[in-house]
């Protein structure tokens, strides 16, 4: 179906504000090489994914080690969406300091996409501004209809660290709302890391996928 410029001004309005990392902008599901079963299966599971999963608050967990493209996966599966159905998402209104007078305003599903540990930095006391802006990324990342949590794992966990993390994990869980994870931790490292009742909610509120294969970044390199 051809896209009108109302479209595409409105997944380039949403695709801005889920924001994902400038490297993956302009990735598709069609530019990820899968040499193992596992990455096929995680793959596939993305190509899946749907508005039907998000609106029934059903996620991905996908773990393994680094360079196996996760975040590539989860980043492209909701550029598919969103490119495939724009008119399905929207963006939450911003107000207050940072507010920026010129976005237009989209009703639909609203996503984010997290670094874990850039979110927790924002999310530390600063000054005014700064606090403005954590508190900001913290309703987001608890009540959008999709979040991308990236890297989960990788933060230094302290009890503020273990805090805020269950917070978000824990409404999303309640009010089941979508949320893909990435991780490098398995099962019992991300246990011995964040707590047994953070990672198991993560569990029954995903689909886990191993996506096991060679770093990408070295094979660029061999």
């Amino acid at each position: 179906m051809t896209k009108t410029i109302g479209d595409l001004r409105r997944f380039d309005t949403c695709w801005r504000y889920f924001n994902p990392p400038r490297r993956l902008q302009e990735t598709t599901l069609d530019d990820y090489k899968a040499d193992t079963k596992q990455q096929v299966t995680a793959l596939n599971a993305c190509k899946e994914y749907n508005i039907d999963k998000i609106k029934a608050g059903i996620g991905l967990f996908l773990f393994g080690p680094v360079g196996t493209g996760k975040t590539h996966l989860a980043v492209s599966a909701v550029r598919e969406l969103m490119a495939t159905d724009p008119e399905a998402f929207g963006i939450r209104e911003r107000q207050g300091a940072i507010y920026d007078h010129t976005q237009e305003i989209y009703q639909g599903l609203t996503c984010s996409f997290f670094s874990v540990v850039d979110l927790l930095d924002a999310m530390r006391p600063g000054n005014e501004l700064k606090q403005e802006l954590g508190a900001w990324l913290f309703h987001r990342a608890k009540a959008d209809d999709l979040v991308v949590l990236d890297d989960i794992g990788a933060e230094r966990v302290t009890e503020w660290v273990e805090e805020r993390l269950y917070a978000i994990i824990d409404v999303r869980y309640r009010m089941q709302r979508a949320t893909i994870l990435t991780s490098n931790l398995k099962e019992k490292e991300l246990e011995d890391s964040l707590g047994a009742r953070i990672v198991s909610r993560i569990y029954e509120m995903t689909e886990p996928l191993p996506v096991i294969g060679q770093d990408y970044r070295k094979k660029k390199i061999t």
